[in-house]
């Protein structure tokens, strides 16, 4: 029952089920009532009862004792008792009568006039008489029982009228619940409580509301990181503009106190300015990969291959200072559909990250390796690696190794390369090797 439907389908089965119960358990008393009070009268009641007692008393009233003892010796031959009880209590035909059952008859007789199978008459000759039949029962006859009462439309109605008005409240209320618990979070997010968690008041749901609450807290989670990570990008920017801006100004200061070393400050100021240029370059470069839009998705097919070659030719042209090999495996033709700056920027950011990590002499080694549904290109370099508590987070803007501090760099290269293998579906994973040194990996959709 993890849905909203079936919870309201066995909630609306359970009010029609209790409705029912109600009603027949209404029925049953009535029913019950009537039959018991059935049984404690004496004498037979029905229709034909009361035409046998009627015949009896227009005979008695109109012919005479005679004819009526002629009338009750017939219905008798018929196994119909028919008693005429005079004022001295004795049946016209000298048949036992029990005293019992004929006290009970009279006082039936007063209390409910209405009753035709019971009938006090005045014979011909002016005497009277008192008309009955026994109860079947007493006889040894079968007794017709009052058939069941029809179902009465008012207490359908009322009982329908009852369980739906409970279960619609309590319905109302199970499921508003959970929606209140929600506009108070929504408030409290709004009023900038981002710590705000709604799943576990939920409890033990486990259907559609459970799962918006759910839903809910990864929003505030999500939303909680991003601003953290804009307030750490924001500290971050103004910390590496700070620096350049702090060099320009004391360059500027000794060149004001010393003439003759203007030609060396201005040197230095243009280099730092050229740090600050860059480092904003680079920073609209990670805006436009934070945002991309679908008008600036000029994706294509081309020849990857071809591309890794000239980045290679080119990093070689870099590392040569530093006395870098940079080795690669035979590559296959291997053909993407992305967008070619952003792929050739990725790759070219994590190999020149490489050859700024490793160490005089040594050797950087690139590989490609076509799996089920990618494309493997694995960039291996030779120095001091990251810690293993860093790799979590050496994508991130302005990331620095903490064993790593002593080199230079805005840090905004790596999280270049990730957001754009990221927007093209792939993946960027980050090892240290066994040996020593990083192992970046890079997975294209093939």
């Amino acid at each position: 029952m993890r849905s909203l439907f079936w919870k309201f389908f066995f909630a609306f089965l359970l009010a029609l089920l209790l409705t029912s119960i109600g009603v027949a358990s209404g029925m049953w008393l009535r029913h019950n009532a009537e039959r018991q009070a059935f049984e404690t009268i004496p004498v037979q009641m029905g229709w034909k009862a009361a035409d046998l007692v009627d015949s009896a008393a227009d005979i008695a009233r109109y012919a005479g004792i005679e004819p009526l003892k002629k009338y009750l010796l017939e219905q008798q031959r018929n196994e119909i008792k028919l008693f005429a009880v005079n004022q001295d209590n004795q049946d016209i035909l000298q048949r036992n009568v029990d005293p019992q059952l004929l006290a009970t008859t009279r006082q039936l007789l007063f209390e409910n006039q209405r009753i035709r199978s019971v009938r006090q008459v005045i014979s011909e000759d002016g005497r009277a008489l008192l008309l009955f039949i026994p109860s079947p029962e007493k006889l040894g006859q079968k007794l017709d029982r009052p058939k069941p009462p029809k179902p009465p439309l008012l207490l359908l109605l009322g009982m329908w009228l009852i369980s739906g008005l409970l279960f619609s409240g309590l319905l109302a209320w199970w499921f508003t619940k959970p929606i209140r618990i929600l506009k108070k979070a929504f408030n409290d997010v709004a009023d900038g409580k981002l710590d705000t968690r709604i799943r576990p008041a939920m409890g033990k749901r486990r259907d559609e509301l459970a799962e918006l609450g759910q839903n809910f807290d990864y929003m505030t989670v999500r939303i909680s990181q991003l601003l953290n990570a804009q307030k750490r990008l924001l500290h971050d920017v103004s910390h590496e503009l700070r620096s350049p801006l702090a060099r320009m100004q004391a360059a500027i200061g000794l060149a004001q106190q010393s003439p003759d070393k203007t030609a060396k400050m201005l040197d230095r100021v243009e280099r730092e300015s050229e740090r600050i240029d860059h480092l904003i370059g680079e920073l609209l470069n990670l805006s436009r990969l934070e945002n991309p839009t679908t008008e600036n998705d000029d994706r294509q097919l081309f020849d990857l291959t071809e591309m890794l070659l000239d980045i290679i030719e080119d990093a070689r042209f870099e590392a040569q200072n530093k006395h870098i090999q940079i080795t690669h495996n035979a590559f296959d033709q291997i053909n993407v559909f992305a967008r070619p700056e952003l792929i050739h920027s990725a790759i070219e950011n994590v190999l020149r990250n490489a050859i700024k990590y490793s160490p005089e002499n040594g050797v950087i080694q690139l590989t490609t390796e076509k799996l089920s549904r990618h494309w493997q290109i694995t960039i291996e370099d030779q120095g001091p690696g990251i810690a293993e508590q860093d790799l979590q987070q050496v994508f991130q803007p302005f990331f620095r190794s903490r064993d790593n501090h002593q080199q230079n760099g805005i840090g905004l290269g790596l999280t270049i390369a990730h957001r754009a293998i990221e927007i093209h579906g792939g993946e960027i994973i980050a090892t240290n090797r066994p040996e020593g040194g990083l192992n970046i990996s890079i997975l294209l959709p093939v």
